[in-house]
């Protein structure tokens, strides 16, 4: 569905932030440094063949996952149209339009299980956006809560942060400003959000419900939740604002009051020690989501996989061939046994299995081969047609 309607450029409660400045600075700066890093990381990785390698092999798993993910949104999450939801889906289309965004993406519901959060994606050149049913059970589908919400995810499709973290997944796996990028964007999403909730009490509950839960969320002192920003700090708490790719949850808040008081929101000191160590951390968030932890953990994988898969191939395949060897030793043994018994060779193996012969059942090669048999003079040699000869010899 198209928009052609022309949006107001600025919010009503708001007109400090337009549609020009809803990017924060620190997104624009952090840009430029990240795309530099990735540029010189993707040329290193095209003129070394492993590197290239594993990324064409990140790049497949990569595609495959979000595949996975779109093709359980198709099929599992509740579409909201017209028709279904149509109420969310007035909401949807106001929020789109208040963000000129004139090709509105694909609003899914999705049963989380109790979990209050969303999320924006794209494959396949098709846009979603999903949002969790404990958030319309908490808010309501025309609410500010829902509108900071919705407008925060289609932030990160009108910033194009979805194709940026897959093409400048290098850079963000850089510590420090890998995932200081990462906080930048979720800062201009919350920009986004206040800038067509329509009420900034309202982008604050639902920045305070991700912390306190839906029903003592509402309720929480924004003043008091924010104020923990500038109270807690120390070498954990700084490490930990370093190393994750949110902002914390008392600085966001903080920083939408800010935007509320028309105030430049501050940065809080960290503790210097915080920077070594998070020098050590990789970004993107490693373990936690993203394409830039995707990419990191299917490297370790795959250096795992190269070194452990060869060995565990020689394991199995030595303990097939013992297990064949076992059953060769049973057919050979079995074959002259008949052999003292009747006074001539067996005609086929017919003549040693089966019910009440020397053999119950046909001993069997692990790997499927098929066995043969031969007498030698000094004994029967059998073979499998898969591991070959060397059953021991047992002669008269």
């Amino acid at each position: 569905m198209k928009i052609d309607s022309t949006p107001p450029a600025a919010s009503p409660l708001l007109p400090n932030l337009r549609l020009a400045n809803l990017s924060s600075n620190r997104e624009q700066t952090y840009y430029i440094l990240v795309v530099l890093l990735s540029v010189i990381a993707w040329v290193v990785l095209a003129f070394t063949i492993i590197g290239a390698a594993y990324a064409l092999l990140a790049g497949f798993f990569l595609w495959l996952g979000h595949g996975l993910l779109a093709a359980h949104l198709r099929a599992e999450a509740v579409h909201v149209n017209e028709r279904q939801m149509p109420e969310l889906h007035a909401t949807f289309l106001a929020v789109c339009q208040q963000l000129e965004i004139t090709d509105p993406p694909r609003l899914c519901v999705l049963q989380s299980g109790g979990v209050l959060n969303a999320f924006a994606m794209r494959h396949a050149g098709r846009d979603f956006v999903v949002v969790y049913s404990e958030f319309l059970e908490a808010f309501g589908p025309d609410s500010p809560e829902i509108r900071f919400i919705l407008g925060h995810e289609l932030g990160h499709l009108k910033s194009r942060h979805v194709l940026k973290q897959i093409l400048l997944a290098p850079g963000l796996i850089f510590p420090l400003i890998g995932p200081a990028y990462r906080r930048a964007w979720e800062t201009s999403c919350d920009r986004h959000g206040a800038f067509v909730a329509g009420d900034m009490n309202g982008a604050l509950r639902a920045m305070l419900t991700l912390s306190g839960g839906k029903s003592p969320g509402r309720a929480l002192n924004a003043e008091a939740f924010a104020s923990q920003y500038e109270e807690e700090r120390g070498f954990f708490v700084s490490l930990h604002e370093l190393t994750s790719s949110y902002p914390t949850l008392s600085r966001r808040v903080r920083d939408l009051r800010a935007l509320q008081d028309g105030t430049e929101a501050s940065r809080a000191p960290r503790h210097p020690l915080a920077y070594f160590a998070a020098l050590f951390v990789p970004g993107g968030n490693v373990g936690g989501g993203g394409a830039s932890s995707a990419l990191v953990m299917v490297v370790v994988i795959g250096l795992l996989a190269a070194m452990a898969i060869p060995a565990f191939q020689k394991v199995r395949q030595a303990s097939e061939a013992k297990a064949c060897y076992n059953s060769r030793l049973m057919l050979s043994t079995a074959l002259e046994q008949y052999t003292v018994e009747h006074g001539q060779s067996p005609r086929s193996f017919a003549d040693i299995v089966g019910p009440g012969k020397i053999l119950p059942t046909m001993p069997v090669c692990p790997t499927h081969g098929t066995y043969s048999a031969r007498h030698t003079g000094t004994g029967f040699e059998v073979s499998c047609s898969n591991h070959g000869q060397g059953a021991p010899q047992i002669g008269k």
